[in-house]
């Protein structure tokens, strides 16, 4: 075979490992027939890889918050947070607030199409319903479930989105019945929040409220000690919310008018009083109610104390509790009565610890005294204060605890959270789609068992056959003339000249016959960055010299041909990818398929080192082994 041929036949060997359809193989520099030759393969461009990541977004009305997590197989990691200001005349539909959420969500994603992005809608229009429904197929849950929802609170269809989870087993005055919690929500507010991000070039993963954002903090065990029967009380501005949780599920959930606005009001009210009983005139006992406001959150340790000139200045923060306590002991009472209808009225078991969220958090008396009056442990629901990460090192209580959507948000996945954009008809619709793909594989591993079937048969077939051919063979060979010792020696000369002929031919080919063994061994997880062997060193030396091929043989002996190689080192340098926990492993298993090959012997690993490369952690090895 020619040298053109002989180039042709590497480069497309070399192209094969690079993974390229058309290219040019590095030229082949040197002698004819030199003693040594190095074959290089360049170092190929190495594609970071992501992490899945989840990124939380609630709207509010003073404030955009974005949290961003990542999942690590059932943990899941803070990476970053981050909250905006917004005007006060800005709203949702208006440009300005488009650009400013798509550079918000430039800044936290890094590959979109590894990314899942959650928003939280407002769940003042979203009717959240509880039901026990007699135990029944589950085929007719749906209609169960869809007609007692109607029944009770008309909705259509077209205006309105309607989903259910059942939660699991109960027990109702004995009789054992299904849990299930219903929701319908405003389909107009979720297109709209789709069509914002979509607009944006950062389409939505999935819609979801607070309560279920929350819910989702429990299910994720976010908070290790979330077990039992947990209620979270979220107190707003003009109401408040009361979500009971059971083992991580939602299972009440109930408005208030009460909050903090309440609780201004009282104080602004007692101030005034105050200010007319010290003997002040009616226009400078007015106290406004923003400055009011600012008097209730300045019990807060993170908020900024009051000056002189500030109304209020010098209150203990005793009176000014003193002051709101009729406010907040009205709110106390209609928590109370969620709790006794829970577990008188519904059979439930104790509320055991309650969680309070939103501006009441700024005064830790307050906390306490809400839960020595309902009698349940209490404590502030601040979940990114469980786990310590650097994005919240610095941020107050009251900073932190304003993350708690956004966060349940990030926190989401349609496996356990209700999703406004994909209800049980998704659900359902995608587990069909899965059920025809498990056919489909059922189908091919019975052709399969067929096909293997058959080919036994053939193989069997094939078997009795050859003992047919074998037989035959023997009454051939009785014809044949008596073997002599001219035909002998002409039959060793012809064995001899096509040993040898084979042997220039392996010789000839053997460095593209490693390349592609190599090719072939090489799983996709390791990529060959280096490559360096030898053709063949002549052995005599490293040997004492033997005969010449062409002395004569000594009498009586056949001439033996003289050993012209020894046999081929190789060094292989290369990068292992994939999970950091898995790259000793892969690169184990290459150093096994290596030695079972038959054209490789004496694998063995010379150097491992790990490495970064890009975002990702690589090994690096270098193996060294001996041809044939």
């Amino acid at each position: 075979m020619s040298r053109a041929k002989e180039i042709s036949s590497t480069e497309k060997l070399l192209n094969i490992i690079r993974n390229r359809q058309d290219g040019v193989a590095p030229s082949i520099q040197g002698a004819a027939n030199p003693p040594r030759k190095e074959f290089k393969i360049p170092r190929p461009r190495i594609i970071p890889s992501y992490r899945s990541i989840n990124i939380g977004v609630d709207i509010g009305h003073e404030r955009l918050r974005l949290v961003k997590v990542a999942r690590s197989d059932t943990r899941w990691n803070l990476l970053e947070l981050k909250s905006i200001p917004l005007a006060k005349s800005m709203t949702t539909n208006s440009p300005e607030f488009g650009g400013l959420l798509r550079d918000a969500l430039a800044e936290f994603i890094d590959s979109p199409k590894k990314t899942e992005i959650w928003a939280i809608m407002s769940a003042a229009r979203v009717d959240v319903r509880h039901l026990r429904i007699p135990k029944i197929q589950k085929k007719q849950i749906e209609d169960v479930v869809y007609w007692t929802v109607k029944k009770e609170t008309p909705f259509d269809d077209k205006e309105s989105i309607f989903d259910f989870e059942v939660l699991g087993e109960v027990m109702d005055q004995g009789i054992q019945k299904l849990a299930v919690m219903a929701y319908t929500a405003p389909r107009y507010e979720v297109d709209e929040l789709k069509k914002l991000f979509a607009k944006i070039g950062y389409p939505l993963t999935g819609v979801s409220i607070t309560p279920f954002a929350i819910q989702n903090i429990f299910r994720t065990e976010w908070i290790p000690s979330a077990t039992g029967t947990t209620a979270s009380l979220f107190v707003g501005n003009d109401f408040s919310r009361i979500d009971i949780f059971t083992h991580g599920d939602l299972v009440m959930t109930r408005g208030i008018k009460a909050g903090t606005n309440s609780m201004v009001e009282a104080l602004l009210e007692a101030l005034n009083q105050r200010q007319q009983l010290d003997g002040r005139s009616v226009a400078a006992a007015q106290v406004t109610l923003e400055e009011a406001r600012r008097i209730l959150f300045s019990m807060s340790p993170d908020s900024e104390p009051l000056t002189e000139n500030d109304p209020g200045y010098g209150l203990m923060e005793e009176e000014i509790f003193e002051m709101i306590l009729p406010a907040v002991e009205r709110l106390i009472r209609q928590v109370d009565r969620t709790f006794e209808h829970f577990t008188i009225n519904l059979g439930n078991e104790k509320i055991g610890k309650i969680f309070i969220a939103g501006s009441i958090n700024i005064y830790q008396s307050m906390v306490d005294h809400m839960g020595t009056h309902l009698g349940v442990e209490r404590d502030v629901f601040d979940p990114l204060g469980f786990r310590k990460a650097p994005p919240t090192e610095k941020m107050s209580v009251a900073e932190r605890v304003a993350f708690v959507p956004a966060l349940g948000a990030a926190l989401s996945a349609n496996d356990y959270t209700p999703n406004l954009m994909f209800t049980y008809r998704d659900k359902e619709r995608e587990a069909n789609i899965s059920r025809i793909n498990k056919a489909i594989i059922a189908c091919f591993v019975v052709a399969m068992l067929a096909c293997t079937g058959v080919f036994l048969y053939q193989l069997r077939s094939a078997g009795q056959k050859q003992m047919v051919v074998t037989k035959l063979e023997k009454e051939l060979a009785s014809y044949h003339p008596r073997i002599d010792q001219n035909l002998i020696l002409q039959m060793t000369a012809n064995l001899k000249q096509k040993k040898q002929f084979s042997r220039d031919y392996v010789k000839r080919y053997e460095m593209m016959a490693v390349i592609g063994e190599l090719s072939y061994l090489t799983p996709n997880g390791i990529q060959i960055i280096d490559l360096k062997g030898s053709l063949g060193t002549p052995a005599a030396s490293a040997a004492p010299a033997t005969p010449p091929a062409t002395a004569p043989a000594a009498k009586g002996q056949t001439p033996q041909p003289a050993a012209n190689t020894a046999p081929l080192n190789l060094t292989v340098e290369g990068l292992v990818f994939g999970d950091q926990r898995e790259l000793e492993a892969i690169l184990a298993g290459y150093v096994v398929a290596l030695n079972a090959s038959p054209m490789f012997s004496q694998v063995s690993l010379q150097q491992k080192s790990t490495e970064p490369s890009g975002r990702v952690q690589v090994l690096h090895f270098v193996l060294n082994m001996k041809v044939g």
